[in-house]
């Protein structure tokens, strides 16, 4: 079958499509779309099946007009797996897959899909899954083992302005009594630095590790004795669980039903639910290696069930029950492909590469002016070996490869310090409104700068707009007052950014858990496109 993902971004190839291309399938993402760009992509590349993961800002309104209408002209089935359920279920999930008129919806939560049920539209549940290729055991490296690793974006702003948050409730249970304790654990990711406020403790900052690429972590994974996952209740399974275990690694999480779906602790991983008992299964299995590592090859067989190839066969399985799909739909070979399939699934903005004899990757990362592990990384590279006539796709730059970012970003971390912000927030913010510079110029509405303020805001914030600092200490204290204002609730805050408060207002009144349906098509773009290059940004 030929599988086509509606989507820009190249993150995505790590995960479902690589399913589907070990699943024997061809599979394509489309890369940005146009409404002349989908007609030619459906005539050339004749897909057996649409697959849309999200709502990003390549899919505004009015895309999403005439994509469903080209789509529905061609007739090929169009399925939404709806990776941000149950939180933006009734913001997006939900009014996306209405709009696109979806034949089938999957989503990783199994509470939404009577939802989407009620709603008219089918829907089945499909947790995340894995690379089982990319993450699997190995050598360590040369390393040291270490005994406990956090590998994760901390994102404050979930727990500043929303103490309640549920994602607070695992880092009470699983992070605040190592560090009361003092017990070492090695943090990689962004912003961990910033959670004095939520642990009232500070994390010594020589355990604080930059966020890692996805090769990184998995070394990570390998070296790791106990990997441990903060994650909510409503969201218990998670990509990076199943890494960690598929890794080697010895899993250890806050305690759910909704984890026991895949996991059974005590024998394929940990689960703790309380401080107290987080520290007695760390001390107890940290001096026991025999038993933590029984656990470690259980949870590395439960890992092995929930792969992405997995998924796809589920999908396709569902499919062909739910009669979208012919019967035969499911039955390419694992790993053998279509006659013609490329190594690799590819996006239709990949700059290409053809190995040629002799060439190393530190010879082709130089042409290219990137990096051996940014190659490693778009590549799916489990080793250093090249073939004469391997395809490569060449990782693109984007505006965040500028001369001028690193000093923007630096404001925007120091900003971020000042109002007790998450950079990645100030981040989004300032990629969504100027490209992080790259259009700093005045709007049509009479915006302007870095963080685009307008001349009334600018003034009543006492900044210079003009001066790109004081623009982005404008923005951060503006964005800061949204958050106060709507109790923490982050797309309600950046739609007031964007659009206004009393407008932000009224439509919540108007249209409840659905008000951004109400809300203007650049508003609606506007909140998308932050909060999804927060969530990719953060899982760098």
């Amino acid at each position: 079958m030929r599988i086509l993902f509606l989507e820009k971004c190249q993150a995505l190839l790590h995960g479902l499509p690589y399913g589907f291309h070990d699943a024997g399938h061809q599979v394509l993402i489309s890369g940005l779309l146009t409404e002349r760009h989908l007609p030619a992509l459906l005539q050339s590349f004749r897909p057996s099946l649409i697959v849309m993961t999200g709502w990003g800002p390549e899919l505004t309104l009015t895309q999403q007009a005439y994509l469903c209408e080209q789509i529905k002209q061609a007739q090929v089935p169009l399925v939404y797996w709806a990776e941000e359920d149950p939180a933006f279920v009734h913001i997006w999930s939900l009014p996306v897959a209405l709009r696109m008129q979806v034949d089938f919806v999957f989503t990783v939560s199994p509470e939404t899909v009577l939802v989407y049920r009620e709603a008219g539209i089918r829907a089945a549940h499909m947790d995340f899954g894995y690379d089982e290729q990319l993450y699997q055991p190995g050598e360590s490296g040369n390393g040291p083992r270490l005994p406990v690793a956090v590998v994760s974006p901390a994102c404050p702003y979930m727990y500043r302005h929303q103490l309640e948050h549920d994602l607070a409730g695992s880092l009470h249970t699983l992070i605040w009594p190592l560090l009361a304790l003092g017990i070492p654990v090695r943090f990689y990711g962004k912003e961990w630095g910033q959670m004095k406020p939520i642990f009232g403790l500070n994390i010594p900052r020589d355990w604080i590790v930059e966020q890692p690429g996805r090769m990184e972590a998995r070394q990570v994974y390998r070296q790791a004795d106990i990997v441990i996952e903060v994650q909510s209740l409503e969201k218990p399974i998670s990509e990076r669980m199943l890494q960690a275990a598929g890794s080697g690694s010895l899993l250890l999480a806050r305690d759910s039903i909704g984890l026991r779906r895949i996991f059974t602790p005590g024998h394929d991983m940990l689960a703790s639910s309380s401080p107290i008992q987080t520290v007695d299964l760390l001390r107890h299995y940290l001096e026991r290696p025999d038993e933590r590592k029984t656990l470690q090859a259980h949870g590395l067989r439960t890992a092995r069930s929930h792969t992405y190839g997995q998924r796809a066969r589920f999908m396709l399985r569902t499919l062909v029950e739910e009669g979208i799909l012919a019967s035969d739909a499911a039955d390419c070979v694992p790993g053998a492909g279509e006659h013609g399939c490329p190594g690799q699934p590819l996006c239709v903005s990949d700059a290409r590469h053809t190995v040629k004899p002799g060439e190393s990757l530190w010879q082709i990362a130089c042409a290219h002016g990137t990096t051996i592990g940014a190659l490693q990384q778009a590549n799916r590279f489990v080793s250093d070996v090249l073939h004469v006539g391997q395809i490569l796709r060449i990782p693109h730059r984007t505006a965040e490869d500028g001369e001028q970012l690193p000093k923007i970003k630096k404001w925007l971390d120091k900003a971020a310090r000042l109002f007790q912000l998450d950079s990645l927030l100030l981040y989004g913010i300032a990629y969504a409104e100027s490209d992080f510079g790259q259009n700093a110029g005045m709007s049509r509405a009479g915006a302007l700068g870095i963080m685009q303020l307008k001349e009334r805001t600018a003034r009543g914030l006492g900044v210079d707009r003009t001066d790109p600092w004081q623009n982005i200490l404008g923005g951060a204290m503006y964005i800061k007052e949204m958050l106060y204002e709507f109790d923490g609730d982050l797309p309600m805050a950046l739609a007031a950014y964007n659009w206004g408060l009393n407008h932000v207002w009224h439509a919540v009144r108007q249209g409840g858990k659905q008000w951004l349906t109400l809300a203007p098509e650049e508003t609606q773009h506007y909140v998308i496109k932050i909060m999804k290059y927060m969530s990719e940004a953060g899982r760098r």
